[in-house]
């Protein structure tokens, strides 16, 4: 599974980050997203993606909702592949 940073149309400055789970068509840098966040708060096409890496520092200023899982999923995934 492959994510995305993503911020709704409305996002301020200050708005936390959302993260979305991409399709194979991958990130849409300049709007038009075509997943949900994982909160369900950006809804397509109504937001973009953020070229900036999913890191542990980055998480930090994400939703808490959606960090939780965004982690969920991977440990999932990483589960499944063992």
């Amino acid at each position: 599974m492959t994510f995305s940073f993503c911020e709704s149309v409305t996002a301020s400055g200050s708005s936390p980050w959302h993260i979305r789970q991409l399709t194979n068509e991958g990130q849409k840098l300049g709007g038009g997203i075509d997943t949900m966040s994982l909160c369900g708060h950006v809804k397509p096409p109504y937001g973009w993606d953020l070229n900036v890496a999913i890191t542990n520092h980055h998480l930090e200023h994400a939703c808490s909702d959606c960090v939780a899982k965004y982690k969920e999923a991977i440990n999932r995934d990483c589960k499944e592949a063992r």
